[in-house]
């Protein structure tokens, strides 16, 4: 009774009053104290504090308190207390109308969140700039929204329940209050945003951020590349280049490059700006400003540049905030200083896209920054054609002429793309006639694009030569490997090349505008070295300029449109003769300057008076002609500078060609002469005479001795029959080597000696001495030596004076203690392969300072060297051994070699190592163990992709080392070796389950020992998946007798999804002798197996495929313990 009473009395006296906001006057604080006191002496009286409490209460509320100067003093402090009473008080007495008040407060706010959120989504929309105080406001309110709701019913006789919910209510409401504060002071000034500015709303990466739009595999590693470059970190990603022909798809891929980027807010700014061929500073200048949202105000061009920097500076916040600047269709260099860039800002990186590789170079772009775009696959082609044509499946025809279209198309994106959307609904008529068109070279009626792209970058060729060599490949076939050297050639008798007077500046020339026209996606490379390819299109586009280029190229002669290219204002032909009888007797071209004929059949006709009527002409070559009848009247033909006949079966006398007298170049490979007859000499004009191939050769005498202007000469015969030399062609020889540039000769079989020849004037060379000159690459050219001889003949000969020039040298010498004894003071700074063969005395090869000096070589062989016991050794002094640019090493049938070398010896660029017939090695790489390994150090072969090992008696182990790019194993008759894959998972350059390994292909043969493939120690968790053999898809075990496991509890937890080969056979010896003699019983044998244990492998087929799914294509099981498995 007497609390509800003082509630009463209290409330009465804060009824309808916020707690925060009550002022008591005097007789309200004297009223509420008095209370107080009395209350709290009630409370100490009934918990027998009696004495203790009265007194005190009454001192300080009682007596003391009737005293009136205390309460001005005393009222204050009161009051002050009371304070948090009273609001805490004001939570239960006024909670219901705290409730009402927040949901009134809540909606009004909802309503300006609203209003605020609708001018935020068309500042987005309009793209100009959001506040920054927006987005959190926003947030904010959202949060508001979400406790409010929270809030329970209000429970009328639950106390508690009452202060909570008025508690929570009055602080919604002073956030209610806060929030509508700082509304008021935001403001959307509709100022544009940057284009460059990333988004900062929150969104997924699509599907183009793991890779390219059309899903081409060709394309998918290209841009994961280019993606992990823009990822990376490392100084020589900043700067990273996007080439490729013209219409190949650089710019698409850009742009799915910038969205993917954006995606995944690599970068807080990205700017593009688009070059293109004809570009203005300025102009360019106030793009990339605007992009970043500023405006340059200054006028000259340095001025304007500093701003840029600074601009690019400040945004960039010291290296705070990435920044990306993409440059597209770049076509020249340019001065990254005119744009701020250089030196680059801190936190900057640069994407170019351009068709020359060499202008990407020149701005600073390194090699392994370029990215090259290519041509889409055949598969890849057809699919984007038929995608863009809407082809329906019934319709055959359709289909085989747009497979020929696309053919014609060659795989470029640009044509493709083109052509296919100019078809897409026609009939079958237009079909053809595109098919037609690209068959007969005209691209100009398919909008003009295709042929514009090429024009363009033909009109960007800067030098004349560049120009003149891109037209001359055009007369090739499609898809033909044109020799380098042809081209210089044919460039020499044409005087293409202006202010050149030595075939060694032509080929110079010719090289460096064959380099161009591939860095300017003209030319390609060819898989045959010393050759380069013409895309198809670009050929097309060469050959439909017919008015301005006057060549045509006639491969398909039986067609009308060839035949008529065949005219008087012909200047250039070449003319594919299959199936022709012989030349068109109606030619009648007094115009032609070059003729090249090629594949006729045996007795091809050429009308006897055909050369005649070719008064200017200046360039002939025949190639692969059977046996040509040469005109007579070919002799008259006065102003021919190159003839060339290869492959031809010349069995007339060529006496009449020593009547050419302003023939400058003469090439008779392989035409299977016999004799080189006395008139040859009367070609005093004559610079290069090549008789490589010509068996059996009989030169007349005088014929060396007469050619004064010869610079080069080739000589090299083939089948072990070299050029017979006369003792007079010897002498001859010996004065004319004085004042030869290039020489190919064979001192093999024959009197000539290599003491008679002088070799310091020359620059090309490739030489045998004790043995055949042989030679694989027909079209390349490397300065070449062969030397077979003992030490003391090859110092007597002087051909030591080549050394420091030669790029291939293979020696097989005796007395040869190390290399040093027949190089002398010699230096091998140009070699880039090196093979060493049965050299019996051999012990070592290099020195350490040797080694090093070796920064060219590639390629080292060593085989059949009985007492060489490592490939540096004796002064080797003390450092680090690296060969740079090695990139395969062979050592064979070594049986005293017991070390590489006592230093550490580096290969960061070995991709292929082969070993065979080492027994002192147990393992390859070193470890813990007290086996001698190859190497010395782990992590020699960083960038190792085959490693092959075999006849290695004593080897157990090769694994650890770093093995990331590793693609193929092969390991063969290896007698020790119980698992192939030893590896410690917790090892920091081992395998392990993360690793990024590349391996395909597993092949081992003849191991004897070998129990299982992967063994694996700290692996603890059962149930890990293991990644590192996710890419494996061949694996090939052959004649391992105790192999057992193909999974054992750790590899079961294998990511083998690759695999789509496993082989496993094995045989006893009588069996493998056997399975040579008669490899087709072998067969049936095993098909009739596969039929006996078709059920049993059922179980275990399953089993593998469990693990490999949609994958698995082939399973050979032979001779091989089910139980096992």
């Amino acid at each position: 009774m007497e609390q509800t009473s003082f509630h009463s009395e209290l409330s009465t006296s804060t009824r309808r009053r916020d707690p925060a906001h009550i002022s008591l006057t005097k007789c309200q604080t004297n009223h509420i104290c008095r209370l107080i006191a009395s209350r709290t002496k009630q409370w100490a009286m009934n918990r027998g504090r009696r004495n203790k409490w009265i007194y005190w209460t009454e001192c300080i509320f009682g007596r003391f308190w009737k005293m009136d100067f205390v309460s001005p003093i005393i009222g204050p402090i009161v009051e002050s207390l009371l304070v948090p009473v009273k609001k805490h008080l004001g939570f239960l007495v006024s909670s219901t109308k705290y409730v009402k008040k927040m949901d009134t407060r809540m909606k009004q706010l909802n309503v300006i969140a609203q209003e605020v959120q609708d001018e935020r989504d068309k500042a987005v929309g309009n793209t100009e700039v959001v506040p920054a105080r927006v987005e959190p406001w926003l947030e904010e309110v959202k949060n508001l929204n979400e406790r409010s709701n929270l809030i329970e019913a209000i429970g009328c006789f639950n106390v508690t329940k009452r202060y909570k919910v008025g508690k929570q209510s009055y602080g919604i409401l002073e956030e209610i209050k806060d929030l509508e504060d700082r509304e008021s002071k935001i403001e959307f000034t509709h100022a544009q945003r940057p284009l460059a500015e990333v988004g900062s709303t929150s969104t997924q990466p699509s599907t183009s951020t793991m890779g390219t739009q059309d899903n081409f595999e060709s394309r998918d590693l290209i841009f994961n590349n280019a993606l992990k470059a823009l990822q990376s970190n490392e100084e020589s990603h900043s700067m990273i280049a996007l080439c490729g022909m013209g219409g190949v798809g650089k710019t698409t891929m850009m742009e799915q490059l910038k969205k993917a980027v954006e995606d995944l807010k690599m970068f807080d700014l990205v700017v593009k700006v688009v070059f293109g061929e004809n570009t203005d500073r300025t102009s360019l200048q106030k793009a990339i400003a605007e992009y970043i949202g500023n405006t340059l105000v200054e006028t000259t061009k340095d001025a304007r540049a500093d701003r840029l920097r600074k601009i690019f500076e400040v945004k960039s916040e010291q290296g705070q905030k990435k920044i990306l600047v993409i440059m597209d269709d770049i076509w020249k260099e340019v001065e990254l200083t005119d744009f701020g860039l250089s030196p680059l800002p801190n936190g900057l990186k640069l994407l170019f896209t351009s068709r020359f590789e060499n202008v990407c170079t020149q701005m600073g772009v390194r090699i392994a920054s370029i990215f090259r775009v290519g041509v889409l696959s055949g598969i890849e082609a057809k699919t984007l054609f038929f995608r863009i044509c809407h082809l329906d499946g019934d319709q055959d025809e359709l289909q085989r002429i747009g497979e020929d279209i696309v053919k014609k198309c060659g795989g470029l994106p640009i044509a493709i793309v083109t052509i296919a959307k100019s078809l897409r609904g026609n009939k079958k008529e237009a079909w053809k006639e595109a098919l037609s068109n690209l068959q007969h070279h005209d691209l100009q009626d398919h909008d003009n694009i295709v042929h514009k792209v090429f024009e363009m970058s033909y009109k960007n060729l800067k030098r004349e030569d560049d120009k003149a060599i891109f037209l001359l490949s055009g007369l090739f076939p499609d898809d033909f490997n044109i020799p380098v050297e042809e081209l210089m050639m044919y460039g020499w008798g044409l005087n293409l090349f202006a202010n050149v007077h030595t075939l060694t500046d032509a080929r110079i020339r010719a090289n460096v505008c064959v380099e161009n026209l591939i860095h300017a996606n003209l030319l390609t490379e060819s898989d045959v070295i010393g050759c380069v390819k013409m895309h198809d299109l670009v050929r097309a586009f060469v050959l439909s300029n017919f008015s301005k280029v006057k060549q045509a190229s006639i491969v398909n002669h039986d067609s009308m449109a060839s035949k008529r290219l065949i005219s008087d204002s012909c200047e250039r032909i070449l003319l594919k003769c299959t199936g022709m009888s012989g030349f068109p007797v109606d030619f009648n071209s007094t115009n032609l300057s070059l003729l090249i004929l090629m594949d006729g059949y045996e007795f091809f006709k050429l009308p006897e008076d055909m050369y005649k009527r070719m008064k200017n002409l200046e360039v002939v070559s025949y190639v692969n002609m059977g046996i040509p009848r040469l005109p007579i009247t070919f002799g008259h033909t006065t102003t021919l500078r190159t003839l060339s006949l290869r492959s031809c079966s010349i069995t007339d006398d060529i006496s009449f060609l020593g009547s050419l007298c302003n023939l400058e170049t003469l090439s008779l490979v392989d035409c299977n002469i016999r004799r080189l007859p006395s008139a040859i000499g009367e070609l005093k004009k004559l610079k290069l005479l090549d008789l490589t191939g010509c068996v059996d050769l009989y030169i007349d005498q005088g014929v060396l001795q007469n050619l004064h202007s010869l610079k080069e000469l080739y000589m090299r015969a083939s089948k072990g029959r070299p050029v017979r030399f006369a003792k007079a062609n010897c002498d001859e020889l010996e004065k004319l080597s004085q004042v030869l540039f290039a020489l190919e000769l064979e001192f093999y079989d024959n009197e000539l000696q290599p003491t008679c020849v002088s070799f310091k004037n020359l620059e090309r060379f490739r030489i045998s001495v004790g043995c055949e000159l042989n030679y694989g690459e027909k079209y390349s050219f490397r300065n070449t030596l062969n030397l077979v001889a003992e030490c003391t003949e090859l110092n007597e000969s002087n051909i030591g004076d080549l050394f420091e020039r030669t790029e291939e040298l293979r020696l097989q010498v005796k007395y040869m203690i190390h290399l040093k004894d027949v190089s002398l003071h010699h230096t091998f700074s140009q070699l880039r392969i090196l093979h060493i063969s049965k050299c019996a005395e051999l012990t070592h090869l290099f020195t350490v300072d040797m080694a090093n000096g070796l920064k060219q070589l590639e390629r080292l062989k060593i085989s059949e060297c009985p007492c060489l016991e490592a490939l540096i050794g004796e002064d080797s002094g003390v450092g680090l051994v690296t060969l740079k640019k090695l990139n395969y090493m062979f050592l064979e049938d070594l049986p005293e070699m017991v070390r590489v070398c006592d230093n550490v010896v580096e290969l960061p660029e070995m991709v292929e190592l082969k070993l065979a017939g080492l027994p002192n090695f147990m393992s390859i790489y070193p470890d813990d163990s007290e086996m001698q390994p190859l190497f010395k150090k782990e992590g020699v072969t960083p960038k190792l992709e085959k490693l092959d090992i075999s006849n290695m008696e004593n080897l157990k182990q090769i694994w650890p080392c770093q093995m990331n790019h590793l693609e193929e194993v092969v390991v063969k008759e290896c007698g020790f070796i119980e698992v192939l894959f030893n590896i410690d998972f917790e090892s920091v350059c081992g395998m392990g389950k993360h690793s990024s390994s590349r391996l395909r292909t597993i092949e081992v043969k003849q191991l004897r020992k070998l129990k299982e493939l992967w063994r694996f120690e700290g692996v603890n968790e059962s149930h890990t998946l293991v990644n590192s053999f996710r890419d494996v898809q061949t694996i090939h075990i052959q004649s391992c007798d105790n192999f057992t496991d193909i999974y054992t509890p750790t590899t079961t937890n294998f990511d083998l999804g690759a695999l789509t080969t496993y082989f496993n056979v094995t045989f006893t010896s009588m069996e493998e002798e056997e399975r040579e003699r008669n490899n087709k019983m072998i067969k049936s044998n095993q098909e009739k197996l596969f039929r006996e244990e078709r059920m049993k492998l059922q179980h275990l087929h399953l089993h593998l495929l469990i693990k490999t799914p949609h994958s698995f294509l082939i399973l050979t099981l032979w001779r091989f313990n089910l139980s096992h498995v």
